[in-house]
């Protein structure tokens, strides 16, 4: 049971991503002090671009609750290196062009979050498809 538990920890982080986001919404639209605030500032920064990322690894995140605990060790190591590179690289992408200078960058932060989501859920998918019949072809 315990080992269940910890494999539903990606798809409990993603869902309070994905709600954060809505909550957000909801505090800078109803509540009069959420806009200016801290929540209002990280929105573009921080808020949206982690929404992104975590709706294109929600699916994904739900199967791992399902898979067996081996599959799930191999996908944390290859979370663990992955998920930083994918913030990194989410956090250098420009939030929008200000129009001075040579724009570097074709796309923008939320481009670069929903790429980073995708590349990563696939490259999930794809290592436990592969540890999967590996492991189905060793025995």
């Amino acid at each position: 049971m315990k080992t269940k538990t910890t494999q539903l920890i990606p798809a409990a982080l993603v869902l309070v991503a994905v709600s954060f986001r809505y909550f957000s919404t909801w505090c800078i639209d109803s509540i009069s002090s959420c806009y200016s605030s801290w929540i209002h500032q990280s929105y573009q920064h921080f808020t949206y671009p982690l929404f992104l990322f975590s709706l294109y690894f929600l699916p994904f995140a739900i199967v791992l609750a399902l898979i067996p605990r081996h599959l799930f060790n191999s996908w944390l190591k290859l979370a663990a290196w992955a998920i930083p590179l994918a913030f990194i690289f989410i956090a250098t992408t420009p939030v929008n062009w200000t129009g001075i200078g040579i724009n570097f960058f074709p796309f923008y932060r939320d481009d670069a979050a929903r790429l980073a989501g995708e590349v990563f859920a696939a490259l999930s998918l794809v290592l436990i498809i592969w540890k999967y019949f590996a492991a189905r072809r060793g025995r």
